[in-house]
């Protein structure tokens, strides 16, 4: 082969390097959506993210998003008071941290697996992240899905 031929030859190898790149791009496309094990660990890392920051979060140096509803359920002795209070606590940094999200804010053991905050109905959620923190007496779980 003489060297007109290799340098042709070498210049279509080239060439065809951006074809399949392209070819691959568009093969790829198709696979871009979450798979249900993939989606799941998505929830997961939502509802254990959201649950770090209600418990690290301070608004204006005040006291943290769960300090605020321990504090409010404690001074009202876990009564409904207390409760309605919390849900507003609750329900407004939820809101307003996971939009578009549903979620179910319980509390397992002063309130006997009582819902404090909720948006949507988590029996009819499919894939659904959960995570679990205590502060003092009370145990929170957050339930979070796509709607």
């Amino acid at each position: 082969m003489d060297e007109r031929g290799l340098a042709l030859t070498f210049d279509a190898v080239l060439a065809l390097i951006p074809v399949f790149i392209v070819i691959m791009s568009v093969a790829n496309l198709g696979s871009s959506h979450l798979t249900p094990s993939s989606l799941q660990t998505q929830l997961s890392h939502q509802a254990q993210d959201s649950l770090d920051l209600m418990a690290q979060y301070r608004d204006h140096g005040q006291l943290t998003i769960l300090e605020e509803i321990t504090t409010t359920l404690e001074s009202n002795h876990n009564n409904a008071t207390g409760v309605n209070a919390a849900t507003l606590i609750a329900g407004q940094f939820l809101n307003k941290t996971i939009p578009g999200m549903k979620y179910a804010f319980i509390e397992l053991k002063q309130l006997n697996k009582a819902s404090i905050a909720s948006k949507g109905d988590l029996k009819d959620a499919e894939n659904v992240g959960v995570s679990s923190r205590s502060y003092g007496n009370y145990t929170f779980q957050l339930y979070v899905w796509s709607g």
